[in-house]
């Protein structure tokens, strides 16, 4: 017996809860950066996003994983109104899940088919210490979801 792959329908309350708690993370990892809040909050935030929302998937059962796409001049990442732009995402089963869309001006929660072409996975270009810091934000933003639901529970 196979087990049918997740709908759009059983992602979207996940990553739209995903989405609320990071609203209120994201100025604190703009303040580690030494960067200004931009508006919206997602700009910049997309890897780092990537990486807690595919623990919290993982964590309801899914087998998420991150993708992206950083180098725009290869055809790669995210492409909206023209062009390429560095970006990550999760990969669910068969789903694109997105919740960092809104820093291009589309709906901040986008749940497209693996197959759509406005998200083509390229490399992580970025230092090993930068990606050390991401994991290490995602993995503290996660235990404080986790400590917060179990709290709520």
């Amino acid at each position: 017996m196979s087990i049918a792959p997740p709908s759009n329908g059983e992602l979207a309350p996940i990553a739209t809860e995903a989405r609320r708690f990071l609203e209120g993370v994201w100025p604190e990892w703009h303040r580690l950066r030494g960067r200004p809040l931009p508006d919206p909050l997602s700009i910049g935030t997309c890897q780092t996003s990537s990486l807690f929302l595919a623990t919290v998937l993982r964590e309801h059962g899914f087998n998420a994983n991150v993708a992206q796409g950083n180098d725009p001049s290869k055809y790669e990442g995210y492409f909206h109104d023209g062009r390429w732009y560095g970006h990550a995402w999760v990969t669910c089963e068969g789903w694109i899940v997105d919740i960092s869309a809104d820093q291009f001006g589309c709906p901040p929660i986008s749940i497209k088919p693996l197959d759509d072409p406005s998200y083509r996975t390229g490399h992580d270009t970025a230092y090993e210490s930068a990606k050390r810091q991401r994991q290490t934000l995602a993995n503290a933003a996660f235990e404080s979801w986790r400590s917060t639901r179990s709290a709520l529970s």
